[in-house]
């Protein structure tokens, strides 16, 4: 069994052998600093809508992420046997491509998503079919760092808005509290309950879209059960609000009947500030019992065994019999 310090210089020497040869990290720097100086627009957009956006705050850790996946891949790389391809051209020809169409017809996001093909491109034409096996998890993963163009987010916002609302009105109902769906709204007894636009879910499902893609990377699982672990990202968001909005009007018809224990204007307001820590929290909570669950009713085959029939049975070595089959013998 290894020490901590036999783990730490493992560790240090696995990393020393990643960092490349002086000139070839030179020419690195190089292309780095070029890529940042000419997409630097981009760059600085996209930090100031993980800022101020509440739905893409998670695109700090996109690229740190990125960068993980990279070392957890590293075998795939090491040692490096391949030699760039000129396939990486045709990923540069796109990144070029959208760069041009956002100029002459002002797409406002294409720039954004152009670095994924930049980032494509480059893994294949400096480390080759090689390099590009070992970092295409990680440039996919870049994806979720880039905000939706405006009429998906409006079109998704708004789905997801009368999927939250009529699932919610449905549980409400069975809790045996009046409430009746209008659009987007659940009136209730004494006060409506609107869904807004922040509340829709779409920051959950982007942030649990990224989170079970990531772990589909990592775990080491039938492509089957990822797949389902991906998919399972759009109902567990879609629960999580739910609980939220089924907790808030829950809470106000306690205020509603009880005043003297709460305020219902209060609990809206309790739940509705504190849905940025629950929700995240029922979700992981929620993706936590899937993975146990399928742990549980899914169970990996033992190895076969070789039968052991005959005198092989009774204690004989192996190749016994077999020897004096050949030779006659009884």
């Amino acid at each position: 069994m290894q020490t901590p310090s036999e783990n730490g210089s493992r560790v240090q020497d696995e990393l020393k052998r990643l960092i490349p040869a002086k000139k070839e990290l030179i020419a690195w720097i190089v292309v780095a600093v070029a890529f940042v100086l000419f997409s630097w627009s981009s760059i600085s957009k996209l930090g100031r809508v993980w800022w101020n956006q509440e739905d893409y705050q998670h695109g700090f850790v996109v690229p740190l992420f990125s960068l993980f996946l990279l070392y957890w891949r590293r075998d795939m790389i090491l040692p490096f046997k391949g030699r760039g391809s000129l396939w990486g051209l045709a990923f540069f020809a796109v990144w070029a491509a959208m760069r041009w169409i956002t100029v002459y017809f002002n797409y406002e996001s294409l720039p954004e998503m152009s670095i994924v093909p930049f980032c494509a491109g480059l893994a294949l034409f400096v480390g080759g079919w090689q390099g590009f096996r070992w970092a295409w998890p990680s440039v996919l993963f870049l994806v979720f760092m880039i905000p939706l163009p405006g009429a998906v987010q409006d079109v998704a916002r708004l789905q997801l808005q009368q999927i939250a609302t009529k699932l919610s009105v449905f549980v409400i109902q069975t809790l045996g509290i009046p409430a009746v769906q209008d659009s987007v709204v659940i009136q209730m007894t004494d006060r409506p309950l609107r869904i807004a636009e922040a509340c829709s879910g779409l920051r959950m499902m982007s942030l649990f879209f990224a989170a079970c893609i990531g772990a589909a990377f990592i775990i080491r699982k039938p492509a089957w059960e990822k797949l389902l672990l991906i998919v399972s990202a759009v109902p567990i968001a879609i629960a999580s609000n739910v609980v939220r909005i089924v907790l808030t009007a829950s809470l106000c018809e306690v205020g509603r009947q009880w005043p003297s224990l709460i305020n219902p204007e209060h609990a809206e307001k309790l739940v509705h500030d504190g849905a940025g820590l629950l929700m995240p929290i029922v979700g992981l909570l929620l993706l936590w019992g899937e993975v146990i669950l399928l742990s549980k009713l899914l169970i990996a085959p033992l190895p076969q065994r070789p039968l052991v029939v005959g005198r092989l049975a009774a204690g004989r070595p192996a190749g016994a019999g077999t020897r004096r089959q050949a030779t006659g013998e009884e």
